[in-house]
């Protein structure tokens, strides 16, 4: 599977999008495409301290039985970045700016991340 080509389209969909990955639960990406001219963001580095945090919080769910995650995001003044797990190694992120639609960017993630589930199996 062309993981690129996917995460470029992903990006493409969301106007002014920073960035698309599909990461692993340790850190290590599996793809990622990013906005070139991205000023004073190291999204890659960023996407790796946003993903231990979103093993922090599926442990934290699954310690008191809030069920699964499914979702997390986080906002800052600059950015949003959206997380959707694939499975219990790999996830999902959409880097955004802030005044991007999280509606149609969360839709992205709900319907490609199963897709990409099926591909890493």
């Amino acid at each position: 599977m062309d993981f690129r080509a996917r995460l470029a389209r992903l990006k493409e969909a969301v106007p002014g999008a920073f960035a698309a990955t599909i990461m692993g639960a340790d850190g290590i990406p599996i793809d990622l495409v990013q906005a070139e001219d991205i000023e004073n963001l190291d999204a890659s580095g960023l996407l790796v301290e946003y993903g231990a945090l979103l093993e922090q919080v599926r442990k934290t769910a699954q310690m008191f039985s809030a069920g699964p995650l499914e979702e997390l995001s986080v906002r800052s003044e600059r950015l949003t970045c959206l997380m959707r797990p694939i499975n219990e190694e790999f996830f999902l992120a959409l880097v955004l700016p802030p005044e991007a639609s999280l509606g149609h960017s969360r839709f992205l993630l709900r319907v490609e991340a199963p897709q990409l589930r099926s591909a890493l199996s």
